[in-house]
């Protein structure tokens, strides 16, 4: 199951409230992001966990 539009909005949001450093960290890796996502929004990663990866590279490029 994918995410909805406002999952992905919510993401997008969490993300841009982090402070530069943090947000660094979190995408520095599929796996800190993965467990930021598990942490922050655990319903989100339980939907997405198996497509963590298209997920990562989608958000990544968004922020560069």
């Amino acid at each position: 199951m994918g995410m909805t539009a406002e999952e992905k909005r919510r993401v997008i949001e969490m993300l841009d409230k982090l402070e530069r450093s943090k947000l660094e960290k979190v995408l520095a890796s599929l796996s800190a992001f993965g467990d930021w996502l598990r942490s922050s929004a655990y319903s989100i990663y339980c939907k997405v966990k198996d497509a963590l990866s298209n997920l990562w590279k989608s958000i990544c490029n968004f922020f560069s």
